[in-house]
């Protein structure tokens, strides 16, 4: 059974892009995948408060205005890095924009508790297209939560990010608000048009349409040294494998 296992796990890791650890899980949930999740190269280090304070304050027609919270929300969400802006488009639309990071889960606890007082009108899975086709890598997946109280109402959508192979064990949340002025349906397409045309491709890298394998990049480097020392390595298993068999047998 061992050797099953480890020879799994050699011949994924081998058939692998070569930069798979570069590459940041984008999905509904923290800590875990779903169905919904989407492989993306950051171009930020959202675990580095000098790098993530470097976010661009102007995204298109949009422009972004620092902000805090009262100090209590801090305390409450014990996260170690927080960015929060205010973010105003030409046409007088705006919207709310934080990125959380950090190592505790208390951070990112259910965002119907942050609403308090609000009532929680509807809630769903959202999608935004981020390219052409259709297919898993053309769509990014947010959680929605529509609320209200009397005389006011808005709409969040929310997402984690968080390293395949660990960050430190670091999460970064992205969350947008946006007010209804006229209907939901205006102030979610402002997010949308937000997330869609500006943010998307200022938060991430477009991945490299053809990505060599793991395999393939050791056989670039080192030639037959390299095909020898990944053979071996498959050997290994196989004869964990076959010794275990004869065992039985």
């Amino acid at each position: 059974m061992i050797g099953i296992i480890l020879f799994s796990y050699i011949v994924v890791f081998l058939l692998s892009p070569k930069d798979i650890a570069d590459f940041t899980i984008a999905d509904t949930v923290y800590w875990g995948e779903t169905e919904n999740r989407l492989f993306v190269k950051t171009a930020y280090e959202y675990n580095n408060k000098e790098d993530l304070q470097a976010f661009p304050k102007v995204l298109g027609d949009w422009k972004g205005y620092d902000f805090r919270y009262g100090e209590d929300v801090y305390k409450l969400l014990k996260a170690d890095i927080i960015l929060s802006r205010k973010y105003i488009k030409n046409n007088g639309s705006y919207l709310w924009m934080d990125i959380i990071n950090s190592k505790v889960g208390a951070s990112f606890h259910d965002q119907k508790i942050c609403l308090g007082a609000w009532n929680i009108d509807n809630e769903s899975i959202t999608q935004f297209k981020i390219a052409d086709g259709d297919n898993p890598f053309t769509k990014l997946y947010a959680l929605r939560l529509d609320y209200s109280k009397p005389n006011q109402r808005q709409i969040m959508v929310y997402w984690f990010m968080f390293k395949k192979f660990g960050e430190n064990d670091s999460v970064s949340m992205i969350r947008i608000t946006a007010p209804v002025i006229s209907n939901e349906t205006a102030a979610f397409n402002s997010i949308k048009d937000f997330v869609e045309k500006e943010l998307f491709y200022t938060m991430y890298k477009q991945a490299d349409p053809e990505t060599i394998t793991v395999a393939e990049d050791i056989n670039n480097k080192y030639g037959n040294i390299g095909i020898a020392a990944m053979v071996l390595a498959i050997l290994v298993p196989v004869g964990l494998v076959f010794a275990g068999m004869r065992r039985n047998n």
